[in-house]
């Protein structure tokens, strides 16, 4: 699903930038304890350590602000997905499977013909019921 995706790549890019940040941390700290002469600025491009920390704050939180859209526009867009819901619960439907059957419905067709059309009922069956297992 795309809002999975959407949620991988945020937390993966959350994770780069904690990592930099770090890995940054500790080039900085490395280069003022050896060489008390040299500014870690020429190495770095950073004069201070609060530099790196607040950059590193910022770039987590636009990263943060990117998902928050990203999982707000895949929440309404899940929410206009039509799907069959109990008027008692406003919740889809808990649908069970009696003992020694795995199918809800067995969808029979002459496989000449009726392949794509039983493919599509399928995926109409599977979109209005999403935990409807159908042969």
């Amino acid at each position: 699903r795309v809002e999975d995706d959407v949620l991988a790549v945020a937390t993966s890019l959350v994770l780069l930038l904690f990592f930099l940040g770090a890995n940054w941390t500790t080039v900085f700290l490395g280069i003022e304890e050896r060489y008390q002469e040299a500014a870690p600025a020429d190495v770095l491009g950073f004069g201070k350590l609060n530099a790196i920390v607040d950059t590193m704050i910022g770039l987590v939180a636009v990263v943060l602000v990117f998902f928050s859209i990203g999982a707000i526009v895949a929440a309404r867009r899940v929410a206009e997905i039509p799907t069959i819901r109990l008027v008692s619960t406003k919740q889809p439907p808990e649908l069970s499977i009696g003992m020694g059957l795995t199918w809800h419905l067995f969808n029979s067709h002459i496989w000449s013909t009726g392949q794509d059309a039983v493919k599509v009922i399928k995926g109409e069956l599977q979109q209005l019921l999403p935990d409807i297992k159908v042969f």
